[in-house]
């Protein structure tokens, strides 16, 4: 089964697998945050130019973004970004942020400048966002917090609703629920080291992602089938019931309503 690159696939998709020789029908995992383009992620982006050379130009993928970390800031590649962005529609913008690690290559405050052209580039052009936060989570939540009032100084500029994807969370209960109050998606990797029902708990807009930048289809399938099944066993769930718990969150994803 192949789709083009910049159709969005809807999950709950059924599709032929084989395993030691044998065909079986099961239903798409969900990946909703990955380097790796596949049908089975979300697959974003450190900078604009980020498709793997070893794919040979587009893949089909969930969902694509395009984005600039701010270790690869430039004027240039945000001038690219947003260029690729404004020429088709179906690109959302991703990933974005800010990322204490890198203040001697772009200080918080320009990194702040930065998100804050890209954020309003996303809400004025209707896309979704995917968003990166490395020891920032206080600056990151003014502006997003600044963005979402709605009065005549901000030129109506309000982050639409489910529109936001907080990658790779990290954070405590307390933080996803903050995150819960203004719809934003959370997804969680394997880096988190807490309780995935802790965080469920605080805000149920939470799926599993892999956050995978290599480029081997059987490793990439591997982690995101651990993570699955990682968010199975802590949340007492079956397969069935995070597909469709991960296709609700998509259709937000996808509609804001």
């Amino acid at each position: 089964m192949t789709f083009p690159f910049n159709t969005i696939v809807k999950p709950l998709i059924f599709q032929l697998v084989t395993s030691s020789g044998m065909c079986y029908a099961h239903s798409m995992r969900f990946d909703f945050h990955s380097h790796f383009p596949s049908p089975d992620s979300i697959f974003c982006t450190a900078e604009p130019g980020g498709i793997v050379p070893e794919h040979g130009g587009k893949q089909p993928c969930l969902m694509e973004f395009r984005g600039l970390l701010p270790d690869r800031w430039t004027e240039g590649k945000q001038a690219q970004l947003f260029e690729l962005l404004a020429a088709d529609k179906d690109i959302h913008m991703g990933e974005v942020g800010l990322d204490k690690r890198f203040t001697d290559l772009i200080p918080m405050q320009e990194q702040a400048a930065v998100l804050r052209r890209e954020l309003e580039f996303a809400i004025r052009n209707n896309r979704n966002i995917s968003l990166h936060c490395v020891r920032a989570t206080g600056p990151t939540l003014e502006i997003l917090d600044s963005l979402s009032l709605d009065d005549s100084g901000k030129d109506g500029l309000i982050i639409r609703p489910f529109s936001v994807i907080w990658h790779g969370f990290t954070g405590s209960a307390e933080t996803a629920s903050q995150l819960a109050k203004k719809n934003i998606i959370i997804s969680i990797g394997p880096r988190f080291t807490g309780s995935i029902a802790d965080i469920f708990r605080a805000n149920p807009l939470t799926v599993p992602e892999t956050d995978y930048e290599g480029t081997d289809v059987q490793e990439h399938s591997r982690i995101l089938e651990e993570q699955c099944l990682r968010f199975r066993r802590e949340l007492s769930i079956s397969s069935e019931e995070l597909d469709r718990h991960c296709a609700g969150v998509f259709d937000k994803l996808n509609t804001g309503c």
